[in-house]
């Protein structure tokens, strides 16, 4: 149990931090494990709520795999990954674009729960093309419709974000969502990037590491101390950070008020990148 002399010794350091960050623009990407828990899910949201109430913009990005994965498992169509990315045919594309509907809606839905107002800006945000014709219907961006999301931000909103974009012609595309996150991130110059995973950060050995910067992330994968998934989402944090974003989080978010530990302490948690 914390003493008299440490919560308010706790309560002067996150306040030191509530007013670094007030109006300052931060893009939460939400995935993983995070999604299917009902109590992590309930404390993710109601961290952000308690952070835009404290005066931090936030634009919210979700992903959807495991829900993705289940709902292709039951309609027999197997799994095909290349490179990081989902391979994504007419089918799977389908089951995407109506899950993340659904995701988008339970979103907006849980934060008018905590008496915040959100809202989908899915449609027409994230302008794509196809480069690869054997990852499907996969897309890449070339432009994020950025006006969009600061009209919602400055209506007091929080714009909540499918990882599904259109390309010129109007066909549907499935994106990598820590891609979507980090190029929604570097077009509104955020504050910062904070990518809720499944794991506690990047480890050498037993050891978490708690910074890294751009050069540190390409010794490690050069060296293959950073090896498997951990490789897209580390390369997604240095592109932010490459491109000005202050900083970029990868923190565990299957851990109760991970947010909000991350934020608003001196320790934190996770792995924090920043440039150099």
């Amino acid at each position: 149990m914390m003493n008299s002399q440490e919560k308010a010794q706790a309560l002067i350091e996150a306040f030191h931090y509530v007013k670094s960050f007030k109006d300052r623009i931060m893009v939460i990407k939400y995935g993983g494990n995070a999604m299917i828990n009902e109590k992590i899910k309930e404390s993710v949201f109601g961290d952000i709520s308690l952070l835009r109430q404290l005066g931090q913009k936030i634009v919210f990005v979700h992903g959807g795999g495991p829900f993705i994965d289940r709902q292709l498992q039951e309609a027999g169509i197997q799994k095909v990954v290349r490179n990081g990315l989902r391979v994504t045919d007419a089918k799977t594309l389908e089951i995407v674009v109506n899950i993340f509907k659904e995701i988008n809606r339970e979103c907006v839905e849980l934060f008018q729960r905590h008496h915040i107002a959100a809202q989908d800006c899915t449609d027409g945000l994230l302008l794509t093309r196809i480069t690869d014709d054997c990852l499907g219907y996969v897309g890449d961006i070339i432009k994020v419709n950025r006006q969009l999301l600061l009209d919602t931000l400055d209506q007091g909103l929080i714009p909540v974000v499918s990882s599904i974009g259109t390309t010129a012609s109007g066909q549907k595309t499935n994106i990598n969502a820590d891609t979507a996150a980090v190029e929604i991130a570097v077009s509104l110059q955020a504050a910062k990037i904070t990518i809720l995973t499944n794991v506690d950060g990047v480890f050498l050995g037993d050891t978490l590491i708690s910074h890294m910067n751009i050069q540190d992330i390409k010794t490690g994968i050069d060296k293959g101390t950073i090896t498997d998934g951990m490789i897209p989402k580390l390369m997604a944090c240095s592109r932010a950070v490459e491109q000005e974003v202050a900083k970029a989080h990868l923190i565990n978010g299957t851990i109760e008020h991970a947010l909000l530990l991350e934020l608003f302490t001196e320790s934190g948690i996770g792995t924090e990148v920043v440039k150099s």
